[in-house]
C-alpha cells in the first residue's frame, strides 16, 4: 500500500489520546466505489491492540458497536485499518504532510471524482471540525459523507457541534434513537433488523437496494442537514459481521424446522 497521508496528528477531540487521520485513494470498498478514504487511529497503538485494551473509545467514542464491547462494527480492523497504519508506520510515522503538493494533487483529483469519506474507520467527531473544513476547502470534493455516533455529545462547543449536524449523519441502531435525532435537528442513518418498523421521510440506503443500486461516490446522499441537503433519512437492514453471521444462523435454523 502507498504511503497514506497524514491529515491530523493530534489529540482526540473524545478524550485527547494521540490519534492519527490518513487519506487514502484507490478504494476497492464495493460499496463506497472509489470515493477518498479517511482512517482516524490511535497514533499509539496498532489499532487491533487498541481494539484489544477496549482504547478504541478515543477513536469511537460511546458507540455500541466497537468491537471491544463485543459489537458488530461493520469494519473489519485486521484488513484496511491494519494495511494503512502500518503503511504509516514504515514510513516513520509521518507528521502532517500538507507542503507534499503531488499528494494533494492526487487526492484533489480523485475527491472532486469520487467524493471523501468522513471516518471510513473511527467516528468523525473524535476530530476537530476545523480539520474537516480546511481538508474540504483543500479538496473541493464532489460529495462529503460521514456518520457518528456522538451525536448525543455535549462536550464540543455550539458552533463545532453544528458543524458535524451539517455534514455528517447520526448514526442510529432503534427507530427510538432515530427519532430522537431527528427532533434534536440531525438528519440519521439508521441500521435496523429486518421486520422494525421504519421512521417516515427515512428511505433505504441507494448501495442496499435489489434493483439499480448506487455505490456511495454515486449517490452523496448521505452528507448531513446543512442548506440544500435532502430531506430525507436513511435506512439499512443490519450488516456488520455479527449481525450477518447471526442472520445465517438463524437461517440455518429455519431450514432445521
Amino acid at each position: 500500500m502507498p504511503t497514506p497521508i497524514v491529515i491530523y496528528l493530534g489529540p482526540s477531540a473524545i478524550d485527547g489520546s494521540p490519534i492519527v487521520v490518513l487519506a487514502s485513494t484507490a478504494s476497492k470498498n464495493v460499496k463506497t466505489g472509489s470515493m477518498v478514504q479517511t482512517w482516524i487511529m490511535r497514533a499509539d497503538l496498532h489499532p487491533s491492540e487498541a481494539s484489544a485494551r477496549g482504547e478504541d473509545s478515543s477513536i469511537c467514542g460511546s458507540c455500541p458497536r466497537r468491537h471491544s464491547l463485543g459489537g458488530d462494527c461493520y469494519v473489519q480492523i485486521v484488513h484496511a485499518p491494519r494495511s494503512v497504519w502500518l503503511a504509516w508506520e514504515r514510513a516513520g510515522k509521518l507528521g502532517e504532510n500538507w507542503a507534499d503538493h503531488t499528494e494533494i494533487l492526487r487526492l484533489q483529483a480523485d475527491s472532486r471524482a469520487y467524493g471523501l469519506r468522513l471516518g471510513s474507520y473511527g467516528d468523525p467527531m473524535a476530530v476537530p471540525a476545523s480539520v474537516w473544513q480546511d481538508l474540504i476547502d483543500a479538496l473541493q470534493p464532489r460529495s462529503v459523507v460521514g456518520y457518528t455516533h456522538q451525536w448525543q455529545s455535549t462536550t464540543r462547543s455550539d458552533r463545532e457541534y453544528q458543524w458535524f449536524v451539517d455534514h455528517v449523519m447520526a448514526s442510529c441502531d432503534t427507530p427510538e434513537e432515530a427519532e430522537r435525532a431527528r427532533w434534536i435537528g440531525w438528519r440519521y442513518f439508521l441500521a435496523v433488523q429486518p421486520g422494525s418498523s421504519i421512521p417516515e421521510r427515512t428511505i433505504q440506503c441507494p448501495a442496499t437496494r435489489s434493483r439499480s443500486p448506487l455505490t456511495c461516490d454515486q449517490c452523496g446522499i448521505c452528507n448531513g442537514s446543512a442548506k440544500g441537503a435532502s430531506k430525507a433519512s436513511v435506512f439499512l437492514l443490519e450488516h456488520g459481521m455479527r449481525s450477518i453471521a447471526k442472520a445465517k444462523r438463524a437461517k440455518g435454523l429455519e431450514v432445521l424446522r
